[in-house]
């Protein structure tokens, strides 16, 4: 049963990767001017300025925490007795997690876009389980 419902809530943590949001719902900070300029590289420069079309459009489209996708695929669960564990050990994972200050003398602030958490979606498919799992004891 605690299998199950670890698998859950490992579903939709990854889910919100996807769309962005915190376990509450809220939407996530988005990425700042300055890190999509970092986005753009050299090739992407147009002779006459600016840049292409097609560079713009994949800036445009970059999400959150999704660059390398290593974060997102490091995240996994365990079960220790009762206990339902889901995490990763990416060393990074933390300041994404609660925010704070990186960078060279901590000058770039980092938004806090939590994708870690139990969801009301998570609690309603653990009482599911858990439900169905008494049914099933029950009988």
């Amino acid at each position: 049963m605690p299998k199950a419902v670890a698998e859950g809530i490992l579903s939709r943590t990854l889910r919100r990767f996807d769309e962005q949001r915190a376990p509450d719902g809220t939407p996530w900070p988005p990425l700042s001017p300055a890190t999509l300029l970092g986005e753009l590289r050299a090739k992407d420069r147009l002779k006459g300025g600016g840049y292409s079309k097609r560079a713009l459009e994949r800036v445009a489209k970059r999400k959150a925490l999704i660059m390398t996708g290593r974060l997102k695929n490091s995240i996994g669960w365990k079960v220790v007795g009762s206990r339902i564990y889901v995490g990763t050990n990416v060393v990074y994972a933390r300041i994404h997690q609660f925010g704070g200050y990186a960078g060279r003398g901590r000058k770039v602030r980092i938004p806090a876009r939590p994708y870690l958490g139990i969801s009301q979606e998570d609690l309603r498919e653990a009482e599911e389980v858990l439900r169905e799992w008494l049914r099933r004891r029950t009988r």
